[in-house]
């Protein structure tokens, strides 16, 4: 009997140990390593609440999921206890890269709580239009990622790297259509996505073609047909090029400045504006949120494209001539290099890390060399030439004959509103109105 009481108690004993061992594995399954994007929240440990849509008030969370995108931890709101109900430092919790480590096994309970990360969205969403929420709160523009606090080369300009939250669908209110696909001709992001290269003080949201524009299965146009200096007076003007006029739609019988070779129907069709892929741009709907815009034009000299904003604006602005009522143009040399951190890159190979430098590796192109508008005021063995994004980043000219990519740049009406959005990919932002 004597034996059988002792291995009673040694059964006991031992199923005891392995229930507080399951207690302390089940605790540190719950509590460490929890991460944000994927797990399901366990409402027994966790109390969430969020700032939805960046006001500064906190309510309750009430999704299963965990805030993702667009949020980020209030450390200083967030509150961690023990099994005693005792306080814990937040030194215990670690959040990196949507991953919450909770570094004590002795935390049974906390309360998060979810900041909105600023964007121009959750900026803007308040406003009726961009044009208001310029009006009333452009001075404070400085606090959101990214963006100058100041007027930069005629408008408040995105500039960094890659991470950059400064993507807008447009063309649809459907944030899953805009960002199906990844690169393939069809796409949504290849169709319908832009970023913004800034906002004017008016409200005018400055937008860049995410991708190259497609004309069936064409990725790369001329400037224009023009090859001989002979043919031009000082340089052909802008409003008279074959890309000027495929771009804004104005390719049409009789129209002299679209003849010649080219590609997709000898160069004669227009390949954003009136071309049936961008549809949307034949519904006015969309048509009239683009506004006309005096894209200026002139000569530069080989020095004005050194790696230099400032300089580059400051001539690119100076000149005298001017197209009036066209809705499509493209990147001026200068917003090439203000996208960079500062607006000076120090050389090619820091140029092109800015968010706004085409890469070929992440879209199924055969070439990353895309046209700016400015055209070069030199002459190379009689050849007209005008200013491009070469193949290392770097900016060059080209002759205006060569087959280059294009991504238009146009403005819209501060009668625009857009949504409370991060502005990332994967967020971008939605134009509601």
């Amino acid at each position: 009997m004597k034996k059988i009481i002792i291995g009673v108690l040694v059964i006991i004993e031992i199923f005891s140990l392995y229930m507080m061992y399951q207690s302390n594995e089940n605790k540190n399954n719950v509590l460490n390593e929890v991460n944000i994007k994927d797990n399901k929240i366990n409402k027994n440990t966790f109390a969430i609440y969020w700032d939805e849509n960046g006001t500064g008030k906190y309510t309750e969370y009430k999704g299963d999921s965990w805030p993702g995108e667009g949020f980020v931890l209030d450390l200083d709101n967030t509150e961690c206890m023990n099994e005693k109900g005792e306080k814990l430092n937040n030194d215990i919790l670690s959040y990196n890269d949507n991953n919450l480590t909770l570094i004590s096994n002795n935390t049974t309970y906390c309360t998060l709580y979810f900041g909105r990360i600023p964007s121009l969205g959750t900026f803007c969403s308040e406003e009726a239009n961009m044009g208001e929420c310029m009006n009333n709160k452009k001075e404070t523009i400085g606090s959101l990622d990214n963006i100058t606090s100041t007027i930069v080369g005629g408008m408040y300009r995105y500039q960094g790297t890659d991470n950059v939250n400064n993507w807008i669908c447009f063309g649809t209110t459907n944030k899953e259509e805009c960002t199906s696909g990844t690169d393939n001709y069809g796409d949504g992001i290849d169709k319908y996505m832009y970023r913004i290269i800034g906002v004017t003080e008016e409200g005018e949201l400055v937008l860049l073609k995410e991708t190259v524009v497609k004309e069936e299965s064409e990725i790369a146009f001329q400037w224009d047909d023009k090859n001989n200096i002979g043919e031009c007076v000082k340089l052909c003007p802008w409003v008279n090029t074959k890309i000027y006029n495929r771009l804004n739609g104005l390719c049409k019988e009789g129209n002299t400045n679209c003849s010649g070779t080219g590609t997709g129907s000898s160069g004669q069709t227009n390949i954003f504006i009136g071309n049936n892929y961008y549809g949307y741009l034949q519904d006015d709907l969309w048509l009239n949120k683009i506004s006309d815009h005096e894209w200026k034009y002139g000569d530069t000299n080989e020095n004005d494209g050194n790696y230099n904003g400032d300089s580059a604006y400051a001539i690119e602005n100076a000149f005298t001539d001017s197209v009036s009522d066209a809705k499509i143009g493209l990147q001026y040399i200068h917003d090439y290099y203000y996208a960079y951190p500062g607006g000076n890159p120090e050389n090619y190979e820091i140029a092109p890390t800015s968010w706004i430098h085409f890469k070929k590796d992440s879209y199924n192109t055969s070439t990353r060399e895309e046209w700016l508008i400015s055209k070069y005021a030199g002459v190379r063995s009689y050849y007209v030439q005008s200013w491009s994004v070469d193949s290392h980043g770097g900016v060059y000219y080209d002759r205006t004959i060569f087959y280059l990519a294009v991504r238009p740049v146009f403005y819209l009406s501060p009668s625009v509103k857009i949504n409370n959005a991060s502005g990332s990919k994967d967020d971008p932002f939605i134009i509601t109105n």
